[in-house]
């Protein structure tokens, strides 16, 4: 993952990135609630001109899976 995401979702969670791995989930971060999930889904939707569909957004089991799927859709 690069910073330039890292930070993005750090400041989405408004928490200190460095708190952010590939294997952060939701259990793992207090902060990243069913709402924030979404509003996250959003955000990196509209930053990197992308849509994930309704399947693809409940089936990320990370932080690094939902990054994989922006660099795939992205070359695509």
């Amino acid at each position: 993952m690069d910073a330039e995401f890292v930070n993005f979702v750090a400041g989405l969670l408004k928490i200190d990135p460095a708190l952010l791995k590939e294997d952060s989930t939701a259990a793992t971060m207090p902060e990243w609630d069913s709402l924030n999930h979404w509003m996250i889904i959003g955000e990196l939707e509209g930053k990197y001109g992308v849509e994930f569909s309704m399947d693809e957004a409940v089936e990320f089991e990370n932080l690094g899976d939902i990054y994989q799927m922006i660099q795939i859709k992205r070359k695509n």
